[in-house]
């Protein structure tokens, strides 16, 4: 053999165990950049929500009637979001995980306006998660102990609370009638037409300190209607009035079926500083353009309540 064949073979063989090792050193850094910049993603598991069941006590809470259109929902202490009911929501938890379910409404019936309803119990529940799998929730759901009801009114009893007409003619007072229910006996009519196409009524109580304890003062009803209607105060106080000032906070359009709708008048109970208000409703004759677009028109209303804690 060569004089300093010895050398090159060995030199040779290292220089191969070199590359050999820094192949191997980039194959595990590529692996492991592919691991830091795309790394496997975990697998959520599965909540199905369905649509909430209400019910409330026979006698004392009135109709269990609601329209409950989304859950809020949170695991443990974090805000997870807000779905459209029924929902499906992907949740990276593994294992037994505390959730709470709130009932959600649109404030005023306005979609842009989703609101966790404050009168509604929450619900808890604890479910175990695996990654990938699904659960099923039918949550159920009444009014809170502390919520309180300035009135319900239901139509009935022959004498109703709304009696007090502001404007219009006495054919337009509210009246109680069997055509107008949505469940039960009967329920309050209220008609329009181009010789008096508006009609203004209020409740006969004259309300105050509802939002004393809290803020949140909300008024429920179920509606069928021809004309579109405002929902507001009529207001009393020092300087105002004898008869009052009306303020209108919301309202709704015409419907061909039964609705039910969530006022919130909490905003305007604390800004206009009342001393003391009624609730008003005000019927008013379609128009397009200033010109009737029909020649009379009713409203139809059931289940009225006015909320407060």
């Amino acid at each position: 053999m060569c004089k300093g064949c010895d050398t090159r073979i060995f030199n040779l063989f290292a220089q191969r165990n070199v590359l050999y090792c820094l192949a191997l050193i980039m194959l595990a850094w590529g692996a492991l950049a592919c691991d830091l910049i795309n790394p496997e993603e975990p697998i959520p598991a599965y909540v199905v929500v369905e649509p909430f069941q209400f019910s409330t006590q026979a006698g004392t809470q009135g109709s269990n009637s609601s329209r409950i259109t989304e859950v809020w929902v949170s695991v443990g202490s974090n805000f997870l979001g807000a779905y459209r009911l029924p929902a499906t929501i992907p949740i990276l938890e593994q294992g037994p995980t505390s959730l709470t379910l709130q009932a959600g409404i649109k404030d005023n019936g306005i979609g842009e306006l989703p609101e966790i309803y404050p009168f509604y119990r929450p619900v808890s529940v604890t479910v175990d998660l695996q990654p990938n799998q699904t659960v099923t929730l039918r949550p159920a759901t009444t009014y809170l102990p502390e919520a309180k009801f300035a009135f319900i009114e239901n139509f009935e009893d022959n004498q109703h609370i709304f009696r007090v007409l502001r404007i219009g003619s006495t054919e337009q007072a509210l009246q109680r009638s069997a055509a107008a229910a949505f469940e039960g006996q009967a329920g309050g009519l209220i008609r329009v037409d181009t010789a008096n196409p508006v009609a203004e009524i209020a409740t006969v109580p004259v309300f105050s300190g509802l939002n004393t304890t809290s803020p949140f003062v909300y008024l429920e009803l179920d509606y069928k209607s021809e004309a579109p209607v405002l929902v507001g105060l009529v207001g009393y106080g020092s300087g105002l009035p004898a008869n009052g000032v009306t303020a209108f906070e919301a309202g709704f359009l015409p419907r061909e079926n039964w609705t039910k709708i969530y006022f919130n008048l909490s905003q305007l109970i604390f800004t206009s500083r009342f001393e003391g208000y009624q609730i008003v409703l005000q019927a008013n004759l379609p128009t397009r353009n200033g010109v009737p677009v029909r020649s009379s028109a009713v409203v139809q209303l059931d289940n009225i309540k006015l909320v407060h804690f």
